[in-house]
């Protein structure tokens, strides 16, 4: 049955890539017609507030991953494609993201404030740059959405997670509370983007979608480890002292994410095309844990985060040695739970 599974799973992954650069040609041409002209607006207007920088992770990141992978696969489960409103939605929300995290890192800008701006994002309240910016792309967002209520609500509990979140800059932060707010900021933020949908979520997609949130933010703390690092941020990995821990953390989310999209009522073969498409973002979090479990050899088989240079703590997914370990992972992810049979989504 291993066998049959990994041969099925290369046989379709050609198809799978082929789907994931078209839906990125039509993202990026959406970009450039929808989020290019507010961008090129304040290039001309770039100072210590707003960075090229930051506009590039807009253009490159938030702005197209936000649609291209999370937009098209909540649609590979339902048999079609996003609509134009919905896509407008999420490529705008995207945009705002970057903006919004960057407020929790501004000692300039109140919680107080921060809320105001979620609650009611009005340009005349804008302080700055990167605070009218966020505006417009938030106020843009819920003009283009269906349920711009539900929207809202969403994003006061990223709020609320994203304040709890700070308390990872203290040190002596038990590994309980660093779970738990690591998958509370993951489950809100794909809940969050998911309020985009014209289609209200069900109990059992958003239990699902939970899961899959904190395996993505956990996958996040994997990535940037060095950047968490260098800023004092205790995440389950900068504290880990063996990464096969985190392996198995890891491996876990996978199998909660696959149990649980298992239990929803959509298509079964919505189901796999959906765990095949996102297990192509999902196992470079695996390869760039094979890279980090490598210097433990270099300290006594502990992890030990401070002792590593740049260079030891950031995977190269462009490498051809990390591209065979991704298609290797790709072809052992167990799609076994989702051959249940199910009701049709309706």
């Amino acid at each position: 049955m291993k066998i049959h599974n990994q041969v099925n799973n290369l046989l379709h992954l050609p198809g799978i890539i082929l789907f994931m650069l078209k839906a990125f040609r039509i993202q990026k041409r959406f970009i450039s017609r929808h989020l290019e002209p507010h961008l090129k607006d304040v290039e001309s207007q770039i100072t210590d507030e707003i960075t090229p920088l930051e506009l590039k992770k807009i253009r490159h990141y938030y702005g197209f991953a936000v649609p291209a992978v999370l937009g098209e696969g909540f649609y590979l489960l339902r048999n079609g494609s996003l609509k134009n409103n919905e896509r407008l939605a999420l490529t705008y929300l995207g945009a705002a993201t970057g903006l919004y995290d960057d407020f929790f890192d501004d000692l300039n800008t109140s919680e107080g404030h921060i809320r105001e701006l979620t609650l009611n994002p009005v340009e005349p309240a804008a302080q700055n740059l990167r605070e009218l910016l966020f505006i417009r792309f938030y106020k843009l967002a819920l003009e283009h959405a269906q349920n711009p209520a539900l929207i809202k609500q969403a994003a006061m509990e990223v709020f609320e997670s994203q304040l709890r979140s700070k308390k990872q800059q203290e040190a002596n932060l038990s590994a309980h509370e660093i779970s738990a707010i690591t998958y509370l900021k993951g489950s809100m933020s794909l809940l969050f983007y998911r309020a985009a949908l014209d289609e209200l979520c069900s109990k059992s997609e958003e239990k699902m979608l939970c899961a899959l949130g904190q395996l993505l933010q956990l996958e996040n703390d994997i990535f940037d480890v060095y950047k968490d690092r260098q800023n004092n941020i205790s995440t389950l990995v900068t504290t880990a002292q063996n990464i096969s821990n985190i392996r198995h953390t890891f491996f876990n989310l996978m199998h909660e994410t696959s149990r649980l999209l298992g239990q929803t009522t959509f298509k079964s073969k919505n189901k796999r095309y959906f765990m095949r498409y996102m297990s192509l973002i999902i196992i470079r979090g695996l390869v760039c844990l094979d890279c980090l479990e490598k210097n433990e050899r270099f300290t006594k088989n502990t992890f030990a985060v401070k002792e590593y240079k740049r260079n030891q703590l950031i995977c190269d997914m462009e490498k051809l040695k990390n591209i065979m370990q991704m298609i290797g992972y790709y072809s052992r992810v167990d799609l076994s739970l989702l051959r249940e049979p199910n009701q049709r989504h309706t």
